[in-house]
């Protein structure tokens, strides 16, 4: 089974549905089931031998799977999806009136901010997911950093505090594009006062906020359709070949190149790589920049020119660079190259041309998704070795 996010579904022999579950990793959850017996519990055990056959069905993310989860239990009332098939009644999300609010759920419907949902996993869901834009606090003593105060998801400051639950409040409320105003202003007045830390900061809530404002699948779809995220891929491959005008029949191996280079010291690069139109993070590849001046053109030299001394590794069809067409002038090989820069989200080729898609194009939301994976990837050895350093 592939490592992805999607649902499972158990047959017995007659073909009868007799559970549905959801998984981040289809691989890892469904195997969990066929271990040593003596780690499952008695109902679970009962349950996995009566299986005879196992489908699947693969979405897009982990909210996607439970949606679909929910709708599958809904349509065929699985013997041993006792917990969702009993749940009838509703949830809600409320905020706290205390002096550091909180989000709680329950199935109180006065006094609520949103709902009605029809599982209290959704409504948990999208608290964790509205967390990453305005972090708020869990924990019964707020006032002192706790773990999530180091993961960016608590902020123990009242003033920043409460100013997180605002944001919260219209998120819940559906407010979007007035918490990415927000969002905006905020990133705009820290970079002009050169607190670059805190812009980064904003800039990663907008995209969290970006992200969350994409079109999520129906499950509706997948029912139709459980073949959709294979088909979508086929989609955006052929987007990408027909609006770059590439003169190949099959697009297999794209890269994309992001260089790290915060305040010009410990530099690195990454390689992110879509196959086939899925992202798979087993060939990423991490770059330790060897030179020392701070020059992001003369980084993505060096790095492109290490990658393409790889013989042992697969050629790609597609090589996509993080940024315009200063980073374009390196280009001195013969695999189709193009420039991704992150305003406007405009594709450049060598000779000048932009190209600009929709953003709701499904070849250019590949290629962000390669764009943001890559800026991930490469951050997190810049931090390794910025670490490294000021411990020595």
């Amino acid at each position: 089974m592939p490592r992805v996010s999607g649902v499972y579904i158990y047959k017995d022999k007659q073909s009868k549905i007799i559970y549905v579950g959801k998984a981040k990793n289809l691989k890892s959850r469904v195997s969990s089931y066929f271990r040593s017996p003596v780690n499952l519990g008695s109902k679970t055990a009962i349950l996995v031998s009566q299986i005879s056959t196992i489908e699947y069905i693969e979405v897009n993310s982990e909210i996607e799977a439970l949606l679909l989860e929910l709708k599958l239990i809904k349509k065929f009332m699985p013997k041993y999806n006792i917990a969702s098939k009993d749940d009838k009644s509703p949830y809600y999300i409320h905020i706290t009136k205390s002096t550091y609010p909180k989000p709680i759920v329950n199935h109180v419907a006065d006094g609520s901010i949103a709902g009605p949902f029809l599982s209290g996993y959704i409504a948990k869901s999208i608290l964790r997911q509205f967390r990453k834009i305005a972090p708020y606090c869990a924990s019964n003593h707020p006032e002192k950093p706790c773990l999530y105060t180091h993961l960016g998801l608590c902020d123990p400051n009242p003033i920043q505090y409460k100013k997180n639950i605002g944001k919260l409040r219209k998120l819940l409320q559906g407010e979007f594009s007035k918490v990415r105003t927000d969002l905006t202003e905020g990133m705009y007045l820290a970079s002009k006062s050169q607190d670059f830390e805190s812009a980064s900061k904003f800039r990663d809530k907008i995209r969290n906020l970006d992200y969350l404002l994409l079109k999520p699948v129906s499950a509706d779809d997948y029912i139709v359709n459980p073949n959709l995220v294979e088909d979508k891929r086929q989609e955006a491959l052929e987007s990408i070949i027909r609006n770059l005008k590439l003169e190949i029949r099959n697009l297999n191996r794209i890269e994309m190149f992001d260089i790290s280079n915060l305040s010009g010291t410990s530099a690195t690069g990454a390689m992110t790589v879509a196959i086939n139109g899925q992202i798979t993070p087993s060939e990423y590849r991490h770059f330790t920049i060897h030179q020392n001046e701070p020059n992001d053109v003369n980084m993505m030299k060096e790095m492109l020119t290490r990658r393409l001394e790889r013989i042992d590794w697969p050629r790609p069809d597609l090589i996509i660079l993080d940024g315009g067409m200063t980073q374009l002038s390196i280009v001195n090989w013969n695999i189709p190259t193009f420039g991704l820069a992150k305003q406007d989200e405009i594709i450049f080729d060598i000779h000048g041309n932009q190209i600009r898609l929709e953003r709701s194009n499904p070849g250019l939301q590949l290629l962000q998704s390669l764009r943001d994976e890559a800026h991930r990837f490469s951050r997190r050895l810049h931090h390794k070795h910025r670490s490294a350093t000021i411990k020595s």
